[in-house]
């Protein structure tokens, strides 16, 4: 990998581990948009989010999988509000069958990150686990710099 790519695969790492939250995109079957946000786990290339089934964005997710998600330094770190480093994705959704692995790999992935709450809520009936698969994501490091990239082939 050149140095230019070692820079953005290090700036997107950066962005996967100090944001502890996601923002995300939904749209209902009206097709009118919903913006969000919970806690997330990276792992194996794919987002985590346990979701509760009474949340707009959660029933928007059962309608339409598709939706969008971004990760976005904090305001407190950024130089010039305009130029706010972000890494957006178009990702699906699926969910993840309560009894898997991966259900309790991304669980205990969540926890390590978001504390005790994610196993609380967790087991709470209504509350479900996602998997975002992204397959387009842009990283956005200032003005003029902005990285289209195939997410499945950077993994």
């Amino acid at each position: 990998m050149d140095t230019d790519l070692q820079q953005l695969q290090s700036e997107i790492d950066r962005l996967h581990t100090e944001c502890l939250s996601l923002i995300m995109a939904t749209l209902n079957d009206q097709n009118e948009p919903n913006a969000s946000y919970t806690p997330f786990a990276w792992q194996n290339n794919c987002f985590y989010i346990l979701v509760s089934g009474m949340a707009t964005h959660t029933v928007n997710l059962q309608q339409n999988p598709n939706l969008a998600v971004l990760l976005v330094d904090d305001e407190s770190k950024t130089k010039n509000i305009y130029a706010r480093v972000r890494l957006s994705y178009q990702v699906r959704a699926e969910a993840v069958d309560k009894n898997s692995d991966e259900y309790g790999g991304a669980l205990a992935a969540l926890t390590s990150r978001a504390g005790k709450t994610a196993e609380l809520v967790a087991s709470l009936p209504d509350f479900v686990m996602y998997r975002l698969q992204p397959s387009k994501g842009t990283l956005v490091q200032g003005f003029g710099k902005a990285f289209v990239f195939d997410p499945v082939e950077r993994a």
